[in-house]
């Protein structure tokens, strides 16, 4: 009995040290240590098995990371030492060591800034200027922990001709909607100016005694001159919501409820939803945003929402609050017509609107206040369903 104790006490130890050298078959004195011998092999079989899927994996792993075109890194948190620094990482900091990662400072200050606060699963986007080069990389970071150990596994992906080519379309598409807004309001201007000179001046360019004009005549100079001044009025109008786009105030973030929240804002369009049976379903939890930019934005997808359903028999919108993980999810659904894929290619762009008295900001200012909350504003559309969607 000692010796076998003896035999299981050290079979033990080498699991704990990792080491499946020992036999004991030296030991077989009856079929009894036949059988422990035989246990002890089998374990020890499995053991090396799993020891070596385990390093095989390691080696695989690690063969993904250093051949990744994204660069990466990995520190301890405790620490901040860099335990991972991948081909692709030492080729775009430019070095073929990283110590710490506070030496990222060396790199850029606003790097390091971004890379310490970034939890799991948050991702953000950050201009930097290396030697000759400007980069738009999107950091995202993983936190994990090893072995108890909490580590940050961070990658940086260049985006930058991705985002060269996303706004030169952007601007194109401004550009025709600003054409088209503009030659509608100047065109009209600049012909009835011209008829409004005839009306008033001679051949010779000289002033005509208005007296002498018939009723006729006046009425057209009237009519002339208000449109002038109507188109004229619209043109400072579009200006101005131009500089209301461009100028959205930095979001003053608070905690609020969710269902308070949007159920004030369900009050405030109740008699504009009337007519419309109106659903919703919100869980109850936190929100942390600038809850009067926030109103906005669901006020007018909601508002968009009404005016799908204009011709609908049955009109029904349906808001749903929920998280998902880490995700905050406001859905806002209605059963009207749907979008056309040509409108869903421009629906977020400035000034474009299907309706005749819309002026075209309202989606893009929304989107642009969603991601001011680092967060992001999607739609999906069928025939008979639409559904926005607020991702924070």
């Amino acid at each position: 009995m000692e010796r076998v104790k003896a035999d299981l006490s050290n079979f033990l130890v080498s699991i704990k040290q990792n080491d499946f050298s020992t036999t004991y078959s030296k030991h077989i004195k009856d079929k009894y240590d036949l059988e422990l011998s035989d246990a002890f092999a089998a374990i020890s079989t499995e053991y090396k098995k799993l020891r070596t899927e385990k390093e095989s994996n390691f080696h695989f792993l690690k063969a993904i990371v250093e051949h990744s075109t994204v660069p990466m890194l990995s520190y301890r948190e405790d620490t901040d030492e860099i335990t991972l620094l991948n081909q692709a990482g030492k080729k775009i900091f430019g070095t073929p060591y990283l110590k710490s990662v506070q030496s990222l400072a060396n790199i850029d200050q606003a790097l390091l800034q971004v890379v310490m606060r970034l939890n799991s699963g948050e991702k953000e986007l950050l201009k930097l200027a290396l030697d000759t080069q400007v980069l738009s990389l999107s950091i995202s970071a993983k936190q994990i922990k090893l072995e108890g150990v909490p580590h940050k596994l961070v990658s940086f992906q260049n985006i930058k001709a991705e985002l060269d080519e996303q706004e030169a379309d952007s601007w194109q598409k401004l550009i025709r909607v600003l054409t088209h807004e503009i030659k509608n309001s100047a065109i009209p201007i600049s012909t009835l100016t011209s008829v409004v000179t005839q009306l008033i001046t001679d051949d010779n360019g000289n002033l005509k005694d208005l007296n002498a004009l018939d009723e006729e005549d006046l009425n057209d100079l009237k009519i002339g001159v208000n449109t002038i001044e109507k188109r004229s009025k619209g043109l400072v109008n579009f200006v101005n919501a131009y500089s209301k786009l461009a100028n959205i105030p930095p979001p003053q973030l608070s905690s609020v409820n969710s269902k308070s929240f949007i159920e004030g804002i369900l009050l405030l369009l109740k008699s504009d939803l009337s007519h419309i049976h109106v659903q919703s379903k919100i869980d109850d939890f936190s929100l942390y945003l600038d809850s009067e930019l926030m109103e906005q934005v669901l006020i007018n997808i909601i508002k968009n929402a009404k005016e799908a359903l204009r011709e609908t028999e049955q009109p029904m919108i349906i808001i749903r609050a929920f998280r998902d993980q880490d995700t905050v999810i406001i859905k806002i659904t209605d059963n009207g017509p749907g979008i056309s894929a040509e409108d869903m290619e421009n629906i977020f762009v400035p000034f474009f609107t299907t309706k005749k008295e819309g002026s075209g900001i309202g989606l893009s200012l929304s989107r642009q206040i969603v991601r001011a909350h680092r967060g992001d504003l999607t739609v999906k559309s069928t025939d008979g369903e639409t559904s926005f969607y607020i991702k924070l």
